[in-house]
């Protein structure tokens, strides 16, 4: 056997694991339309004022889905032969996108009533899930032959994860100590998955996360006292994010100068007059 087929080979996708992971999503999924789950409520007393924090049948699903997706695709990823020769970006980092997109069409799938609508979107997560997944596995390597399209794909999955999530978020008008919170936790992590391509110590990269995430949260803070839709909410967070995230990597490839700071200030001026005039 040659040997460019031989490593095509071992480095394949191990197809019936992923099949597996699929089927007890969809198998969990469908069992847990017919299943009502215990809500619980904790009140509190939080800064002086009273708080209610609602745990739903929903939120345990969603819960309970993002750790079946993770411990799955960390058993699809370790099939990697070439896992242990890139150990720069820990293996939990190929969690986030499968996670935040199941845990998302989890949530989103609870909330719709109609069935064959409801069928469609879980097919349609089921692909989008298997593909998330296969795409993560092929940019294990950076020298694999399909890692520049692919990576650019699961980035533009991530903005795309962002805006999404940013915008539900929001959307549930809570307080901001939950919200901030949530915007944070979303913004970090996905911060996190983009940044870490960068030949970096991954040190630095958690830091820089955490700053992302902090700015984020401190504009959800300042958003709530706006009296805006969600949609132009979620529009005016991504603008920041992916401004504050590109900054950062460009910094991270030494290649960030007045011309790179420039650009980007041109497309957060356009993006923000646009979500300007979107708002009432």
């Amino acid at each position: 056997m040659p040997l460019d087929m031989q490593s095509k080979k071992t480095t394949s996708l191990n197809r019936d694991h992923l099949s597996v992971l699929v089927a007890v999503l969809l198998l969990g999924s469908v069992l847990f339309r017919f299943i009502e789950l215990p809500n619980q409520t904790w009140r509190l007393q939080l800064f002086g004022s009273p708080m209610e924090i609602r745990l739903t049948g929903t939120w345990l699903l969603t819960l309970l889905m993002i750790g079946l997706v993770c411990t799955g695709a960390n058993l699809i990823l370790h099939g990697h032969p070439h896992l242990a020769d890139h150990p720069e970006r820990p293996i939990y980092v190929s969690w986030i996108l499968p996670g935040l997109l199941t845990g998302l069409s989890a949530y989103l799938l609870e909330q719709i009533v109609t069935g064959p609508v409801w069928i469609a979107g879980l097919l349609f997560a089921a692909v989008a899930i298997s593909l998330t997944i296969s795409a993560e596995y092929t940019v294990v390597s950076p020298k694999s032959s399909g890692y520049p399209a692919t990576r650019l794909a699961l980035n533009m999955l991530a903005y795309l994860l962002a805006f999404i999530l940013f915008t539900v978020i929001y959307q549930t008008r809570s307080r901001s100590i939950i919200t901030a919170t949530l915007m944070m936790l979303v913004a970090g992590v996905l911060a996190l998955d983009l940044l870490s391509v960068a030949d970096t110590p991954f040190q630095r990269v958690i830091l820089y996360s955490g700053v992302v995430a902090l700015i984020i949260g401190e504009c959800t803070w300042a958003l709530n006292y706006w009296q805006i839709s969600a949609f132009v909410a979620g529009l005016f967070l991504i603008l920041i994010f992916y401004v504050i995230v590109n900054v950062a990597h460009q910094y991270f490839l030494e290649r960030l100068s007045w011309s790179v700071v420039v650009e980007f200030a041109l497309v957060a001026i356009v993006a923000l007059i646009v979500v300007l005039f979107k708002a009432p």
